[in-house]
């Protein structure tokens, strides 16, 4: 008996302990009520998040209700990942038919093509200086420029394949993606 009241004290103590040792909890709310992000991300400042939300990325200042939202190429399109560049100022994303770069306090922004019109890159990501761009396109990896809009294709093992997630080496020399039955890396020139 002693037991069991020692454990139930122990319980009640723990899961109101757990209940009010929140108190800072911060909701952002999406474009639509019953819209879950499938990705979030932090500025490298800690100041903004970011996720998809119907047909933009949505940017709020974080522990504050104020958010702007970057409009996609089509308007009931919600792009999956966003990362933000290394120095705070640009946030990219995967829209139909392009990577789709803002300028974080304009609003203007740039698109980066890809090879099929139709397809949506999933995954983007920045080089680590911010001057590339990269992301899985359809049978390769494209890296572009972003001063020049320039790109070169780094080609995947097989020719209809598009890779889901690119990332950067720390140093900025190689990209890795995944591909099938392997992860591959390119050096960069």
């Amino acid at each position: 008996m002693n037991k069991t009241i020692s454990f139930l004290a122990v319980f009640v103590c723990g899961t109101f302990t757990s209940l009010f040792g929140q108190e800072n909890i911060q909701s952002y709310p999406t474009a639509l009520k019953n819209e879950t992000p499938s990705y979030v991300e932090f500025s490298k400042d800690g100041k903004y998040i970011a996720a998809g939300v119907f047909g933009a990325v949505r940017v709020w200042e974080v522990n504050s209700e104020s958010y702007r939202d970057y409009q996609s190429r089509m308007k009931n399109h919600t792009p999956t990942f966003v990362s933000f560049s290394p120095d705070n100022k640009s946030i990219a994303a995967g829209i139909f038919g392009a990577v789709r770069v803002w300028n974080l306090d304009s609003g203007n922004f740039t698109d980066y093509k890809v090879n099929l019109k139709n397809l949506t890159p999933v995954f983007v990501s920045f080089s680590p200086d911010g001057t590339h761009i990269a992301a899985g396109i359809f049978g390769a990896v494209r890296l572009w420029n972003l001063k020049s809009g320039t790109f070169v294709d780094f080609p995947t093992r097989l020719k209809n394949q598009t890779p889901s997630f690119v990332k950067f080496s720390p140093n900025g020399r190689l990209i890795v993606a995944g591909t099938y039955g392997e992860l591959k890396t390119w050096e960069i020139d």
